[in-house]
């Protein structure tokens, strides 16, 4: 907040010495030249923070932590959790579903549990899923799929259905 507030002072004495400015000097070019500077002083004061924390944000641990030392391995996982959220999103939208929840395993693989009611075709479903990973990954991934039912026949069943 501090910081905040040294800025907008200094932005309140730049106006206000440009004010004085072209209320002392005499109308004409040097008039035009001195307002013309007093915009651009004014500029640079607004954009300075902005600047600073550009370079503050590049030479920070913290930004290090987030992104990876160089390695962008972090980023790169960040992106993946982000693909296979699009993906849940995706499987929403299918009938019937009602809950999704998908993860990457040790194979290379996918394993998907989505909660469905009624009935649902579970390899079609298991097909709509492996597309929408495949759009939102740019792979052709293989499906570990698990169907559980809200009916009160099929509450206790898994259906576990392979490629």
């Amino acid at each position: 907040m501090a910081l905040i507030g040294h800025w907008v002072r200094s932005l309140i004495i730049i106006v206000l010495l440009g004010n004085l400015a072209d209320f002392v000097l005499p109308k004409g070019d040097l008039k035009k030249y001195a307002g013309l500077v007093v915009g651009l002083v004014l500029l640079l004061a607004m954009v300075s923070p902005v600047w600073s924390l550009i370079h503050q944000v590049g030479k920070s641990p913290q930004s290090n932590a987030w992104i990876g030392a160089g390695t962008g391995q972090n980023l790169s996982s960040l992106v993946h959790a982000e693909q296979i959220d699009q993906a849940e999103a995706m499987v929403l939208s299918y009938k019937n579903v009602q809950a999704c929840t998908i993860s990457a395993d040790t194979q290379g693989g996918y394993s998907a549990v989505v909660r469905v009611s009624g009935t649902t075709n579970t390899a079609t479903l298991r097909q709509y899923i492996e597309d929408a990973l495949a759009v939102t990954t740019g792979e052709t991934p293989k499906v570990h799929l698990i169907v559980q039912s809200d009916q009160p026949k099929h509450s206790i069943t898994r259906y576990r259905v392979e490629p």
